[in-house]
């Protein structure tokens, strides 16, 4: 018995995978996955790819979907071996699959750390989510009826259409959400591109370029982050699968396809707007209706993955306060008072640019490339640990349950696993760490509007125009149109 039988849980099914008749493909499953990462992180990669270069920005960039799909593979091996060892984990009803992870490798006290981060990570991304939502609300709303309605209010609408659909049981039971995500977020790319090849000629004739911005370019790490960071849900979608151990295939194929959506959206932008796109490419766009209805698609998007990224913190404390697995006034009342504290938080922050660098910056840096390792080197040296007990001893039947020391997973894990998992490491704990503070010092420093209570009680929110166009136009003074038509009226700030 050699330790191979260590990968043979993560590879293929043996005779202990667990099959849930019930649970979604592999194929939902990467779908879900799509539609939970590419969207609300995607619009704003021209503007980190800017912040940085062409060249660092794309290497940041391989090297965040590359780690990013190693460390989501090692939440399926760890699951995988998880469900094997443990059959409490075979269930139909696991909660909280991350913190369980936690709990075997680490401890109780890192599963309660875990519990806590998860519901800050995924609250913090629904709130940008919906704040999104609300921003691309209101451009439809002017575009298509001339109606100019703050924000604040769009904020507690997106809240209301959201609201019933929370109540749903878990991901197995919304897979249509996660179809309409990832297929509006897929069609807006197409459109993306589509209009960049119509301002290309025009445009590319003039294209500023910033020096690059060593505090931008921390900043830019976070959107990168942010945009592959899913990863506190993926143990949720692997439980909910009717064969889990099919899971490395959901991801391999997820996230190699949300890659080449981010490198179109982020080196087309680059080569057509350069320094003139915005926190969002979406407004750079000159035909009009490619611009709306990609505004439209990622309205689309971000409202239903709000219920996705909700699944994970309303299940953490969902066990935590023993409500059953049924609907009832608990189920009711514990969904309402989470949701409706992250569209508190919204009303309180109503942008999404600097909430989502720093977002991305720390707690996803944190659950995407810190955690992930640690959690598979430890239950894999446990692994490697039983099976030499059991050559040992034909007598030993149950696996080993101890938690490891850092010298029996230096001494036991070979040495190529080690170094490619100490890169991540490293990459993520330095990376984070100055682009959480850098975010913070552009939190600090930002001009950002004061919270939608406050303004209502000492100014009230009146419905309000804008006057100025809806186009950011390309070219170094930003007045170039691709029609050749004044930019006084159609472009958003032309100077002169």
């Amino acid at each position: 018995m050699g330790l191979s039988r260590v990968w043979s849980t993560t590879d293929k099914d043996g005779p202990t995978s667990h099959i849930n008749e019930k649970g979604i493909g592999w194929i939902i499953a990467a779908i879900f996955i799509i539609g939970e990462t590419a969207g609300g992180g995607m619009i704003a990669l021209s503007y980190a790819l800017t912040s940085m270069g062409l060249i660092p920005g794309l290497i940041l960039l391989l090297l965040c979907s590359g780690f990013s799909l190693y460390t989501a593979l090692e939440l399926c091996w760890t699951w995988k071996i998880m469900q094997n060892r443990w059959p409490e984990y075979r269930g139909d009803h696991c909660r909280k699959p991350y913190g369980e992870m936690a709990y075997r490798t680490i401890g109780r006290k890192m599963r309660s750390f875990i519990a806590f981060m998860i519901c800050i990570t995924q609250i913090g991304f629904a709130t940008v989510l919906v704040l999104l939502a609300a921003k691309n609300l209101s451009i439809l709303l002017h575009f298509f009826f001339s109606l100019d309605i703050n924000q604040c209010y769009l904020i507690l609408i997106v809240g209301l259409a959201v609201w019933p659909a929370t109540m749903l049981p878990s991901p197995m039971h919304f897979w249509q959400a996660a179809l309409f995500s990832a297929g509006s977020s897929t069609f807006a790319v197409i459109l993306v591109v589509i209009g960049l090849a119509h301002d290309a000629p025009v445009c590319s004739q003039d294209v500023p370029h910033e020096e690059p911005n060593l505090l931008k370019a921390f900043m830019a790490f976070g959107t990168f982050v942010f945009a592959f960071g899913g990863h506190a849900t993926l143990p949720t979608i692997q439980h909910d699968m009717r064969k889990p151990a099919h899971f490395v295939h959901s991801v391999v194929l997820a996230i190699i396809f949300c890659t080449c959506l981010y490198l179109c959206i982020a080196v087309g932008g680059y080569l057509v707007y350069g320094s003139t796109v915005g926190e969002a490419i979406i407004p750079s766009l000159q035909i009009k209706w490619i611009q709306q209805t990609v505004n439209l698609m990622i309205a689309v998007h971000v409202i239903t993955t709000i219920v996705i990224v909700m699944s994970p913190p309303i299940q953490q404390v969902e066990a935590l306060l023993k409500v059953p697995h049924k609907f009832g006034i608990k189920r009711f009342l514990v969904r309402t008072v989470l949701f409706w504290f992250v569209i508190f938080i919204g009303l309180s922050i109503p942008h999404f640019g600097p909430v989502l660098d720093l977002i991305g910056a720390s707690t996803m840096v944190l659950m995407t490339l810190i955690l992930p390792p640690i959690f598979y080197l430890s239950i894999r040296t446990q692994e490697v640990i039983w099976l030499q007990e059991n050559e040992k001893n034909e007598d030993v039947a149950e696996p080993h349950h101890e938690r490891v020391t850092f010298k029996e997973i230096l001494r036991l894990t070979p040495k190529p696993i080690l170094a490619l998992n100490a890169a991540v490491l490293i990459f993520g704990i330095i990376g984070g760490t100055l682009s959480t503070i850098t975010s913070l010092i552009r939190l600090a420093d930002s001009d950002m509007a004061a919270p939608c209570y406050w303004q209502y009680f000492t100014k009230g929110l009146p419905f309000s125009g804008d006057n100025t166009g809806s186009v950011s136009c390309c070219g170094t003074y930003r007045n170039l149109t691709v029609s050749g038509q004044s930019p006084i009226g159609y472009c958003s700030h032309p100077d002169f």
